[in-house]
């Protein structure tokens, strides 16, 4: 039996071995930047609709909703768990430029390109790759972000975002999840000392920006995905949520649902 290249992606990451894919994507995207001037620095499905300007707008959008929740919440340390490229926290902080932002990835990949984009321009932004070392440091937060990283797969997280967090700090959490598994998430955040504050079903916005951002994803695997990585187009091209793939088409038939939460850190007694 012929093996696809998806089940063996299937396997690697139940196998936990996931980790090379981002790299060769992270390492990717320094490549792209050295070899044709082109900037990507996001990594996410994107928000519809936008006002941006921006090849990336929808995925800068999504950022924006943040800011939203963010408002009235004079949170001046955020933590971005699973920064990626960094291009929401130099979004984020062009935005809130009172706050300070940190980041967070344990794809060292990814933080090294992070560090790349992030020196292109002036910025007091502090990146780790352990959670280990944010401890070390004895940081505290305000808020604490999270955008489309699978955290919930691991809901021990919640305790450690529930230690790192100031009293009535908030957690901002938005991810793509197989239908009826939302209420086991809420659950274990608010098990974990939090109040969710709000909730949103942003499904058919995650869906639209796909759609609409379709051919500029087409694109981007058509001029610049390396050769050693062309045995996985169709693999890219669904963890891309490109139109008509089936990771796009789970949303369509209601089997992905996507969400976003507020929730905040009750006090101890």
């Amino acid at each position: 039996m012929k093996v696809k290249i998806h089940d063996f992606v299937k396997i690697a990451k139940s196998l936990k071995l996931e980790a090379w894919l981002y790299y060769f994507i992270y390492r990717g995207f320094r490549q792209i930047s050295k070899k044709y001037g082109v900037r990507i620095t996001t990594n996410n499905y994107g928000y519809y609709p936008t006002k941006l300007d921006a090849d990336d707008k929808y995925q800068l959008q999504l950022y924006d909703e943040y800011i939203n929740l963010l408002d009235d919440e004079n949170s001046e340390q955020v933590l971005e768990i699973g920064c990626g490229a960094g291009g929401g926290l130099m979004h984020m902080q062009s935005r809130l430029p009172k706050s300070n932002f940190t980041g967070l990835d344990r794809c060292k990949e990814a933080v090294k390109t992070c560090k790349y984009f992030l020196g292109e321009q002036p910025n007091n932004i502090k990146l780790y790759s352990s959670l280990k070392d944010v401890y070390a440091d004895s940081k505290k937060f305000d808020a604490v972000m999270s955008v489309e990283t699978g955290i919930y797969k691991n809901p021990h997280i919640f305790d450690d975002i529930h230690n790192l967090l100031n009293d009535r700090g908030i957690l901002i959490y938005y991810d793509n999840i197989n239908f009826g598994k939302l209420d086991r998430i809420v659950k274990s955040i608010e098990c974990r000392g939090f109040k969710i504050d709000a909730m949103r079903d942003i499904t058919e916005n995650v869906f639209k920006a796909c759609e609409h951002d379709t051919p500029r994803r087409l694109e981007i695997v058509k001029k610049y995905l390396p050769k050693v990585l062309r045995p996985f187009n169709n693999e890219i091209l669904r963890y891309m949520c490109v139109k008509d793939t089936s990771r796009y088409n789970n949303y369509s038939i209601g089997k992905k649902k996507a969400f976003m939460l507020k929730a905040r850190k009750l006090r101890q007694e």
